[in-house]
């Protein structure tokens, strides 16, 4: 390991780097899911009130129950209840059980013509260690004062409800039973010590009308004596959420599903209110563990072959070294076995250090916001899970076999046969025999091919991420980067062969020495790197793409950043200045004053408008009138929707106020062509003729995939239009929105003024919160506010889209220092092993500066070209696959249409990381041949 102590390092970080990724999917998938389950059941207790934790069991006792088989029940069913909540993998935040008998009757000596009130005796677990008592005291221990009269407290509420005092003590008597079998003091009055305590998780509304006492003393002397008849039990749990390993979910869901069959066969009722969300992430998860999984298959492969790379070339420095092992007597276990120690050693260093990275790495990916793309988020709170370990360790156990494969048949060379092996010249590699290369490449043709071949499939919305789509895209990458290997030895034969007479001595030298090298490590080399720039420019496109894709969606539907909604007032009484209507407008210029505002315009909507051409109406149209310049100004539209700059279209309005632009779903249907006059009426108003301006497909804040009427996707069968007949389609059916866009100016001068939307641009780096602080400091009367940055954070929050991000920039980058690593051991190797080849040259004549010329023209033939190719087979790629990406969108869904986006600022960022890596290995290669003795070297090569 000493005199290899480059390459045993090269091995390490191998090792750390297989071991960490793999932590990794356990740790992120248990963080991500965790902070969304909180973030949902947080909602949930918003929502319901309840607290999402909670786990209870009820037996509500018949009239007919005997008393023997109610306390058989009270002593029994808490220990039934415990045991199946401590086979639940979920820590327990709290718990108790809650006996009562609510059919008592308490004298209070008379109140406006009754003497009895009913109410509740109740008694429970843990009682005293979660309330504070504010005025007198607890019950004493064992719940009976030495008088024998029964010490309770009670809650201010229930004081006034019963109508008792603290310190009165009053005679109770039960529903079957003769007055005065028991009398109950009020010794406290209480309150919860910590309004956010999940023991209260039932809140305090069902003790309303109860009395608190002694749980002891209720299920014993109480009982015992028949004052009391228990009507009811509970055993409460409140499991800890926020603690559960994501890992366990599946096995939780599982097992609180059988709780949920077992008890009501003890006459028993099972509540678990979030039971079903809970299902839902445990699909969530194991959708999510797939993706994550899938993501890192190339990454796995590339490390799996970089180590195998790395331990062939420390091997091929050692054979020498095992030859003279071999002929000194060792064996070849007795080989195998030291090397063995030596990966054996690293794979413990890497098993103990490996989660740690990948707790590293996970942090990582909560921050990611798109390939290579990263934000100031709050980081994912992650922690080491017992699956990482277990991953860590299996990925220890692969590529400890992957770094050992080399060693095998090094291990059985005598030094016989290494001599002969260093003459023989390897023609064709084994996956060269086996087509490899086209097997891949015809895996994801015929994937392609079967996915794209029914249309009907192909529109089919999953609304997930397909892992098949990167299996099948990393498949043909590699199968184009092996076919590229392949062919190029003879592409540079026939370019060597063709320009022949033009080669310099240093162009011809570079060019014979990588067309010679069939086999050797430059291939090694030149797959690394056209492997891992083709996956990168895969992962830029196919994470911008989708990334882009949800933001547009949102963008599109809201309309603008900010549009809201106040709430109007009814001209009854019209207030100085303001318009005579059914409603008051107020002063508009306070919203464009609003912080962070750049610009705001009005926008009516109404979604009953009715168009008349000529004696046929279409109802519920969706009516926009819209403020031209302002709109403009204010509103998100993608340029690549409609023919020209929908400005023009704005434009037209503009210089023909009472002109109108239709859908094209309306110029359809009713044959209505340019120039031609329709009628619109919305409201109260009158029909107002307006001629067509122009026929547009999609505008802002209008989905024309969906009805106006109902405001949801269709989904029912549609109707043949040769039989006229239902059929069932496997794509989903939706109705198109028939929409109109009129001039807001013109609008409102013939018509009452109704209330309108208010859409706001915010200005570059302003943020929505600034504008709901200064809102509510100016106490504007808002009715409804859509924020698009907060449903964009929403979005990107989701543990699959978030996931996907992050584990296509980490594979990348894991696979780029893999990349560099073996770049610089490839250059390195090379330049150390010529120096005998440099001194002949030298001796030959060929000067210093050729010799540095020869090296720079193989990095192009060998570094350059591999590079070019990978932008080619990138590109490739993602014009097949990236497409595929819109079966993730139902059609009626896909507003925008789905468009395969390329951002220059992501090859950017790859072509500054290829420069970085050339730029740091010419340096280190540059330093390299300086430190060569060159003058040794010419002696050498003289001699």
């Amino acid at each position: 390991m000493r005199k290899t102590k480059w390459m045993v390092l090269c091995l390490f970080i191998g090792f750390l780097m297989a071991a960490g990724m793999m932590s990794t999917v356990p740790i992120y998938m248990d963080a991500s899911l965790q902070r969304t389950l909180i973030k949902d059941m947080e909602s949930y207790q918003l929502s319901s009130g309840e607290f999402p934790g909670i786990y209870a069991v009820e037996r509500t006792f018949a009239e007919s129950v005997s008393m023997t088989e109610r306390l058989k029940e009270i002593n029994e069913l808490p220990d039934t209840v415990r045991g199946r909540v401590d086979y639940l993998p979920i820590p327990v935040g709290a718990s108790k059980t809650v006996v009562y008998d609510n059919m008592l009757y308490l004298s209070t000596g008379g109140t406006k013509g009754t003497s009895n009130t009913r109410m509740k005796l109740a008694a429970m677990t843990g009682f005293d260690g979660h309330i504070s008592i504010t005025d007198g005291r607890m019950f004493c221990d064992g719940g009976i004062a030495e008088d024998g009269v029964y010490e309770t407290v009670a809650n201010e509420t229930a004081l006034r409800n019963l109508g008792v005092t603290l310190g009165g003590e009053y005679p109770v008597k039960g529903g079957d039973t003769s007055a005065g079998d028991m009398t109950v003091r009020i010794v406290g009055i209480f309150e919860q010590s910590d309004p956010n305590d999940i023991y209260w998780s039932e809140k305090m509304d069902g003790y309303a009308s109860a009395l608190i006492t002694d749980y002891g003393c209720f299920c014993g002397k109480l009982t015992a004596d028949g004052a009391v008849k228990p009507a009811d039990i509970a055993v409460r749990y409140a499991l800890d959420y926020q603690k559960m390993d994501m890992n366990d979910l599946a096995f939780a869901v599982k097992a609180i599903d059988e709780d949920a069959e077992y008890f009501p066969t003890l006459n028993c009722k099972f509540t678990m209110g979030v039971l079903n969300i809970w299902k839902n992430y445990a699909k969530e998860a194991e959708k999510l563990t797939g993706i994550l999984w899938v993501l890192q298959i190339p990454t796995m492969v590339m490390l799996a072959f970089y180590l195998f790379m790395v331990s062939r070339l420390n091997v091929e420095q050692e054979k020498n070294e095992i030859a003279v092992f071999k002929s000194r007597g060792a064996g070849s276990m007795q080989i195998f076995g030291m090397y063995a120690l030596e990966a054996g050693i690293l794979g413990l260093v890497t098993l103990v250090t490996a989660p740690f990275l990948g707790l590293v790495m996970c942090r990582f990916l909560g921050v990611s916001d798109g390939f290579l793309e990263f934000v100031n988020r709050t980081g994912i709170s992650a922690k080491i899970t017992s699956g990482a370990l277990l991953y860590s360790l299996i990925a220890v156990v692969i590529f400890f076999a992957a770094t050992m494969i080399p060693i095998i048949p090094a291990s059985k060379l005598s030094i016989v046969q290494y001599k002969q092996s260093k003459t023989k010249v390897v023609r064709m590699s084994l996956w060269e025999k086996t087509g490899i290369d086209f097997l891949l490449i015809a895996a994801a043709i015929v994937f392609y091919a079967f996915y794209t071949a029914d249309e009907q499939i192909s529109e089919v919305s999953t609304g997930d991420i397909n892992p098949m789509f990167f299996i099948f895209s990393t498949c043909l990458i590699f199968g184009l980067g092996l076919l590229f290997i392949r062919i190029y030895p003879y592409l540079l034969n026939l370019i060597y062969i063709t320009f022949k007479p033009l080669w310099t001595p240093s162009q011809y030298m570079a060019i014979t020495t990588v067309c010679r090298s069939q086999g050797g490590r430059e291939r090694f080399l030149m797959l690394f790197l056209v492997v891992t720039f083709s996956l990168g420019i895969f992962s830029a496109n196919t994470a911008r793409t989708i990334n882009d894709q949800k933001e547009d969606r949102i963008r599109y539907a809201d309309g603008a950043d900010i549009v809201l909604k106040e709430y109007w007032l009814e001209a009854t009484s019209p207030e100085p200045g303001a318009q005579v209507s059914g409603y008051v407008e107020r002063d508009f210029e306070r919203f464009e004053e609003l912080e962070g505002v750049e610009t705001a315009t009005k926008v009516l909507v109404n979604k009953k408008a009715k168009v008349t051409v000529g004696s046929k109406t279409e109802n519920s149209v969706t009516l926009m009138a819209v403020e031209p310049y302002k709109f403009a100004n204010t509103a998100w539209f993608r340029n690549d929707l409609l023919p020209v700059h929908w400005w023009n279209y704005i434009k037209a309005l503009q210089d023909y106020p009472s002109g109108i632009i239709i859908s094209r779903a309306l110029a359809d249907k009713y044959e209505i062509q340019l120039g031609d006059a329709i009628d619109v009426k919305w409201s109260a108003n009158e029909k107002i003729s307006a001629p067509v301006l122009a026929v547009v497909d999609y505008w802002p804040g209008i989905n024309p995939n969906v009805s106006a009427n109902t405001g949801k996707n269709s989904k029912k069968s549609a109707k043949s239009e040769e039989t006229g007949e239902e059929e069932e389609e496997l794509i989903t059916s939706y109705a198109v929105n028939c929409f109109a866009i009129m001039n807001y100016y013109y609008t409102s001068s013939v018509s009452d003024l109704e209330p309108y939307e208010v859409w706001i641009k915010l200005k570059d780096g302003a943020s929505s919160s600034a504008l709901y602080a200064d809102i509510s400091a100016k106490r504007m009367p808002i009715e409804k506010i859509t924020d698009a940055s907060q449903q964009l954070i929403t979005v990107k929050n989701q543990p699959q889209l978030q996931g996907m991000n992050g584990a296509l920039t980490l594979s990348f980058v894991v696979i780029m220092i893999m990349t560099v690593i073996g770049f610089l051991i490839y250059w390195i190797l090379s330049i150390r092993s010529r120096t005998l080849q440099f001194g002949i040259l030298r001796a030959m004549g060929v000067t210093f500066r050729e010799i540095v010329g020869m090296i720079g023209y193989e990095q192009i033939l060998v570094s350059g070209v591999s590079l070019a190719m990978s932008f080619v087979i990138g590109g490739i790629t993602s014009d097949i696959f990236v497409p595929l990406f819109r079966s993730m969108y139902n059609p009626a869904d896909q507003v925008p249409p789905f468009l395969v986006a390329a951002s220059q600022s992501d090859y950017i960022k790859l072509y500054v990381i290829i420069v970085l890596m050339l730029g740091g290995g010419f340096a280190i290669l540059g330093a390299l041949i300086k430190k060569i003795n060159i003058n040794k070297a010419l002696k050498l090569g003289e001699d």
